[in-house]
């Protein structure tokens, strides 16, 4: 199952080690498909990195946003019934191997999560219009950030 966990700048070094055990995370979740019946699911996912990304910045207070995403076998997921309907438990370590890639605020993103954070409405939508930047698995270790 694919997730889409939310990280911070801080811990990029330990999510590229293998020993990064996040516990929360979201997924294109049968609740999601069914709250959105007129996207298909590739558009749901990008919502779901939507939601994964403000987690990053509002909720574990990243510098920049950060989404890690793992293929993980459906085994390791639980559903998290009283969290959002897209979010999931994970049972255990996120092994380096299940990693996908990693999407990463540009460094210029880094004054509308300030703002984001300041409860400016203004910032929270230029965040929400911001493309984040995809790096490959490999790349992880050599993100240049704030």
């Amino acid at each position: 199952m694919r997730v889409y966990i939310p990280a911070t700048v801080g811990q990029l070094s330990e999510i590229a080690s293998g020993s990064w055990d996040p516990g929360t995370a979201f997924a294109v979740t049968e609740r999601m498909l069914e709250l959105a019946p007129q996207l298909d699911p590739d558009e749901v996912a990008e919502e779901v990195i939507h939601v994964a990304a403000m987690r990053s910045a509002l909720a574990m207070r990243s510098p920049l946003r950060v989404v890690v995403v793992a293929d993980l076998p459906r085994s390791d997921v639980r559903s998290a019934p009283d969290e959002h309907p897209a979010a999931v438990v994970l049972g255990d370590v996120v092994p380096r191997d299940s990693l996908a890639c990693v999407f990463v605020d540009e460094p210029e993103a880094e004054p509308d999560i300030a703002g984001a954070l300041a409860d400016d409405e203004s910032a929270v939508e230029r965040l929400s219009d911001r493309d984040l930047l995809w790096y490959d698995v490999s790349e992880i270790a050599s993100i240049a950030l704030v």
